[in-house]
């Protein structure tokens, strides 16, 4: 099963470039929903709780390392919170680091995407996360 291509994205990195590029992969496939964008997972959090009701993001996708809190510490929040825990969440990362990968698996990423990625490998990811999530 294919993710629809109506979904609502919050992509949190640090990196603007990152961000770009992750927005123009997405485009590249044919997304149109809102892309939300955090730099960090203070302002990700915001985003969280200020779109829930007029656009609610409905995909997650997230750098791993990022000054502040980690995307580990985000993925917790999102799986603990009743309001989010149900969201396909995509962890990106620059480094395959076999701990940091355990430790997101255990608390529920969906999957993670090495960097750098192409718009087919992104897709796949995707739309394994969405099916994993039931969505």
């Amino acid at each position: 099963m294919s993710a629809p291509k109506h979904i609502n994205f919050l992509i949190v990195d640090d990196l603007y470039s990152i961000r770009k590029a992750i927005k123009v992969s997405l485009t590249n496939l044919g997304y149109y929903g809102e892309i939300f964008e955090a730099d960090s997972v203070a302002r990700a959090r915001e985003v969280m709780t200020t779109k829930k009701q007029e656009a609610p993001v409905e995909f997650i996708i997230s750098d791993l390392d990022m000054p502040g809190e980690t995307g580990i510490e985000f993925l917790k929040f999102i799986r603990e919170s009743q309001s989010f825990s149900h969201l396909p969440f995509l962890m990106l990362t620059g480094v395959n680091t076999k701990d940091q990968i355990l430790e997101a698996i255990s608390n529920g990423v969906s999957s993670y995407l090495l960097k750098p990625w192409d718009d087919k490998t992104i897709n796949h990811k995707i739309d394994a996360s969405w099916l994993k999530h039931g969505n």
